[in-house]
């Protein structure tokens, strides 16, 4: 049996446009490759990046442009032997790899579009977007999937997939809190790209909300985006009146820094694959008020993790105002802590490599 797997994705994690997909699948493949798998990750080029490299023990094979990567990706492998197995990571444009190589194919969706059209780009596009995305992921109807949600999958589900569907579990780098410490103070925190559809404009109003309400903490906003969209944010939080910092891009020390001395992390987007900044801050003992949206609703146990609201500031801010005057603030993290707990690296590749050996038997 070949263990030989190309990875075809238009970014690889170090793209300036790479996100949480491909860093989990990034340290799924590298321990793959302890485990005698050899990898090739094959994406577009961008500036600063070798045509060929090799990290972690893949092969990384860089050429083309976003939208020109598929004809370069048939060129490369269209004799690739029909033995190599293709995993198919699809952000927003797929590669339809099952319709253009010999090997046996899986399909890695950390989420769909959807509603995400809608926020990240402009009318009449994002109907478009939004009306065509079920449309050329027909042709994976009959494509084995391999998801990180049973949000996603449900999504799968409903738009009449006929293969099977594999649910990993997510992990993260952020080092476990060996205790969880002593009361925190009562700043919030929201975090990850400053982009429309993270809705980081509802979390400042959220705290302007909770602010009225008679809280006195300060909103945490982390992470870069677009100057101009970062400056509507400011923005509005002068004019609510909104008690909020914007630290921009932070390094890594400084993110958990910022996390573990959070009360709670707020998550407003309008959905996730799963929510790995959740899972981040449930590692430091932080629990989490985030919208019922997919994705989110997967990352929390409502009630037990932290709580899962409606998708409105009001909502947010009635919720983390219960929590934060709550006693039981310091048992939701430590529930989130322990739930944190079960998640890693190895149990994620363990999932994502049983996946790979029932797409190589016979008939899958």
């Amino acid at each position: 049996m070949s263990r030989r797997i190309v990875v075809l994705n238009w970014r690889d994690p170090w793209h300036p446009k790479a996100g949480g997909a491909e860093l989990v699948t990034k340290r799924i493949v590298e321990r793959l490759v302890e485990r005698d798998w050899s990898v090739e990750w094959f994406s577009s080029a961008y500036a600063g990046a070798a045509a060929r490299e090799a990290a972690g023990g893949v092969e990384y094979r860089r050429a083309g442009s976003q939208l020109s990567c598929r004809f370069e990706a048939w060129r490369r492998y269209r004799c690739e032997p029909a033995t190599t197995l293709f995993v198919d990571q699809v952000n927003t444009l797929p590669f339809y790899a099952h319709l253009r190589f010999r090997g046996p194919t899986i399909a890695f969706f950390h989420q769909l579009a959807r509603e995400i059209w809608h926020y990240e780009t402009r009318f009449p596009l994002s109907l478009a977007g939004y009306v065509a995305e079920p449309l050329y992921l027909l042709p994976y109807r009959t494509v084995p999937i391999v998801t990180v949600s049973n949000s996603t999958r449900d999504d799968f589900v409903a738009m009449g997939h006929k293969s099977w569907i594999h649910v990993i579990p997510e992990a993260v780098d952020v080092a476990v809190l060996s205790a969880v410490g002593a009361a925190r103070g009562q700043n919030v925190i929201a975090l990850g790209r400053v982009v429309p559809s993270k809705r980081f404009d509802h979390a400042i109003r959220a705290a302007a909300h909770l602010r009225a309400l008679g809280w006195r903490g300060t909103l945490d906003v982390v992470g870069s985006g677009d100057e101009a969209y970062v400056a509507k944010l400011k923005a509005l939080a002068a004019r609510l009146s909104a008690r909020v910092e914007f630290h921009g891009r932070v390094s890594e020390a400084q993110k958990v820094e910022l996390l573990a001395r959070s009360a709670l992390i707020w998550v407003t987007s309008v959905r996730e694959g799963w929510g790995l900044i959740v899972t981040e801050a449930a590692r430091l003992a932080v629990p989490a008020v985030v919208y019922d949206v997919p994705g989110l609703r997967d990352a929390v146990i409502d009630g037990v993790t932290g709580r899962v609201v409606k998708a409105e500031p009001a909502a947010l801010a009635a919720a983390s105002a219960t929590l934060l005057k709550s006693a039981d603030l310091a048992r939701y993290g430590a529930n989130a802590l322990r739930e944190a707990r079960t998640l890693s690296w190895e149990r994620t590749a363990d999932s994502f490599e049983s996946a790979l050996l029932r797409r190589l038997r016979p008939g899958a």
